[in-house]
């Protein structure tokens, strides 16, 4: 009976470390899918920020010739 009642310990322990195992693979399967997006929208904002600079150096380059006739 004590043998028996070990078995059935030891089963339920096993469940739980697998239900806890398969939390933490879908945790880290969840974190791995945000750092992805994460990276995407750095991308997109290092694209906006590019686009951006090449429009203000523009405009600057614009100004700067408005301002100085030229002889």
């Amino acid at each position: 009976m004590f043998l028996f009642q070990n078995m059935i310990k030891a089963a339920n322990e096993t469940d739980k470390q697998q239900t806890i195992v398969k939390l933490h693979e879908q945790s880290k399967k969840t974190l791995e899918q945000e750092i992805l997006n994460y990276r995407d929208e750095a991308q997109k904002q290092r694209k906006i920020i590019y686009q951006l600079e090449k429009e203000r150096d523009r405009y600057i380059n614009e100004a700067s010739c408005t301002h100085w006739p030229r002889l």
